[in-house]
């Protein structure tokens, strides 16, 4: 049952002078929670997947009782779409087991950064002994190697534990004949110290993509990870997320408890109105950017239909339910789906995009021509004045994420400069037609450019009359 009312305004009433009273401790609560985000390490908002890669590190390092450092398996395999916490649950447990253990050592390397075998094996080379490192002795892969394998000897004593991470993992298998993973996996297996080695990638079939001559001789653990599929899932890593911790610098336990409670209250109202984002595979970064500030987010959520706040479970709120095909139809609804939840910061970078388009069709387009576009704006009435590059750069990648916009050339090329495509610039092109006062008589029923601030609607008029 919806809030009457007069409910409605008196729980708004509330919460106004909730956040009235609490001012100073809600700037403070939005400072913590943003240096939280910048240290992966402390979230654990997919909980089920963070110990059971946890479990599978012990096991392989024989660490906790849980297993044997002479495992057969010494290597992990993390496989799931971008996004869905691979790299986060990796980080997590290896925050956990430094605090059990003080000589565990991770060694990273990223598959898109080489174009060789010799240049990941140096890097890796590199992070264990960055003061006495020159180069390999050889430049036969085998030779160096051997080389490695002394280094790992030398620096680590036989109780340290080393964890290698490979991510990109399908990049490694495109190597020549895959031979720095074979060697790897090798090294795992006869190593006196403990070694374990983590693969990474957004693809589930790479491990067809692997030699039968690592196939067929080691073995590895498969752990899956999804994007949240159901509110449930989807509240408990909002939850994590925003949630403040208990003993939070600055903040007594009562104001924490409060928030906590609040915020969860204003996620369960606001899940309803997200139900066919989540199916149609929307990332968690995409419903985080739309929790903040906070303080707006509580306020606004107040309004909301009030059954979700009652409900013992997301699932039980009425308007969530039917499966995908009946609520995303098509990708011309799923586009459609996700415009509707975009702000304005992702609106200008789409209107700056189109507006390229527009003037010069076969002109290329990247994000660097779509930043120069919209800083042209600065000294046009201020209309870019809350924004700087790092959050139009932020909302570039947002919109990546929802494949509203592409990338295309070489992946050796930074992001700034690869040409750059939207996928809704002929939607764009509707609602910029729609907006001038003589479209009055047949506008569109739903157009959200008439929603942005007038400054910034007088900017799309300017050019497209031009």
């Amino acid at each position: 049952m919806d809030m009457e009312p007069s409910d409605a305004a008196r729980a708004d009433r509330l919460m106004h002078s909730w956040l009235l009273r609490n001012a100073t401790k809600m700037d403070q609560a939005e400072r913590l929670l943003s240096a939280r985000w910048a240290n992966p390490s402390l979230f654990n908002e997919r909980m089920q997947i963070c110990e059971e890669v946890l479990q599978v590190m012990k096991q392989v390092l024989g660490l906790g009782g849980t297993g044997s450092a002479n495992a057969e398996s010494k290597s992990l395999l993390l496989l799931g779409e971008s996004s869905s916490g691979k790299t986060q649950a990796v980080d997590w447990c290896l925050q956990r087991l430094k605090e059990e253990r003080s000589n565990v050592v991770a060694l990273r390397a990223s598959g898109g950064a080489y174009n060789s075998n010799m240049e990941c094996l140096r890097h890796l080379a590199s992070q264990v002994a960055v003061h006495c490192l020159t180069t390999p002795p050889t430049s036969c892969l085998e030779g160096s190697m051997e080389w490695f394998r002394n280094l790992l000897k030398v620096s680590f004593n036989h109780d340290s534990a080393v964890v290698i991470i490979l991510d990109q993992f399908e990049k490694f298998c495109a190597f020549a004949r895959q031979t720095l993973l074979y060697n790897l996996f090798n090294l795992a297996q006869e190593m006196s110290i403990r070694l374990c080695i983590i693969g990474i990638s957004s693809q589930f079939d790479v491990v067809s993509k692997l030699e039968k001559r690592i196939h067929s001789r080691f073995q590895m653990h498969c752990i899956y990870a999804t994007l949240p599929r159901t509110p449930a899932e989807l509240l408990e890593m909002l939850e994590c997320k925003l949630h403040l911790p208990e003993g939070s610098k600055g903040l007594d336990d009562d104001f924490v408890k409060e928030f906590n409670a609040k915020v969860t209250l204003a996620l369960k109202a606001r899940l309803p109105d997200w139900t066919e984002q989540v199916l149609s595979g929307c990332k968690p970064s995409w419903f985080l950017w739309r929790c903040l500030p906070v303080a707006g987010f509580l306020r606004n959520s107040v309004a909301l239909d009030s059954s979700c706040q009652s409900s013992e479970s997301p699932q039980k709120c009425p308007r969530i339910g039917g499966p995908l095909d009946t609520l995303i139809d098509s990708e011309e609804h799923r586009q459609e789906v996700l415009l509707s939840g975009l702000v304005e910061c992702e609106h200008l970078v789409l209107l700056a995009l189109f507006q390229q388009w527009d003037r010069a069709p076969k002109k290329t387009r990247s994000l660097s021509t779509t930043l120069y576009e919209l800083k042209r704006l600065v000294a046009d009435k201020g209309v870019l004045s809350a924004h700087t590059d790092a959050t139009l750069t932020a909302a570039f990648s947002r919109l990546l994420e929802v494949k509203l916009v592409r990338l295309s050339g070489s992946e050796d090329v930074p992001k700034i400069f690869r040409p750059c495509e939207s996928v809704v610039d002929r939607i764009y092109k509707k609602w910029v037609a729609d907006l001038p006062e003589k479209a009055t008589e047949k506008q569109l029923p739903s157009n959200p450019l008439r929603r942005l601030p007038e400054d910034i609607r007088i900017w799309i008029l300017r050019w497209s009359r031009t």
